[in-house]
């Protein structure tokens, strides 16, 4: 039951999604990965009556769309097909809308193979981000980089050259805590230093010391 009104809660997101997009007159016209933790819901552009769509993995929960914000039925089957699975969708009638399913997304990597070469936009989660090379980037660089209330949104508008696209992200708070780290880091190696400095000097005192006693006694 909970797992139901899990799923149930997710196609209400993304349908609310797209209604969102459709109505305040979005310009992106290109598929949209909205991720999260153990998802990603992703979000195509549909201007047909029969779609062919290759995933990687397999998808039970497909939504369709239209350009009211309706729901349109449709029939689907699909095909295993050398790693692959290959879906046939039919519509019920030629549908201007968007298409919304879900694939995993597991822990701050996100790797995507590029089947259809059009506009695609990355959505990080919320409080993540990228760019900093020593925590995470984006491979290929997208072509814009936003960061807004709603995310960190990565664009590409062409992927014609582009067979894969790569995202390593981190939490904003990352930057700000390495360098706490390097800073305790750096401390610690300083006070360790000045440990040995201090050992060192106490020992050579304590030599010169036995040293001058022995000398003493031989006299």
């Amino acid at each position: 039951m909970c797992n139901y009104l899990l799923k149930l809660g997710t196609w209400a997101l993304l349908a609310l999604t797209a209604i969102c997009m459709i109505s305040s007159g979005a310009q992106f016209n290109g598929t949209i990965y909205h991720l999260g933790e153990k998802e990603a819901l992703v979000t195509m552009p549909v201007n047909a009556s029969h779609l062919n769509l290759t995933l990687s993995e397999k998808t039970e929960n497909m939504t369709l769309v239209d350009e009211m914000g309706m729901n349109v039925t449709f029939n689907s089957s699909y095909r295993y097909l050398r790693g692959d699975y290959i879906y046939n969708l039919t519509f019920e009638k030629h549908v201007i809308g968007w298409l919304n399913y879900t694939m995993s997304s597991q822990g701050q990597m996100f790797i995507l193979p590029i089947r259809d070469h059009g506009p695609l936009r990355v959505i990080l989660p919320a409080g993540f981000t990228t760019g900093e090379r020593s925590l995470g980037i984006a491979k290929p660089e997208p072509d814009e980089f936003v960061e807004d209330d709603s995310g960190s949104i990565l664009t590409w508008n062409n992927t014609t050259q582009i067979s894969y696209i790569e995202v390593n992200y981190y939490r904003k708070s990352a930057p700000q805590a390495l360098v706490i780290i390097m800073a305790i880091l750096g401390l610690t190696g300083l006070v360790l230093l000045a440990q040995y400095y201090i050992s060192i000097r106490k020992l050579k005192e304590a030599r010169m010391e036995m040293e001058r006693e022995a000398n003493g006694k031989g006299r």
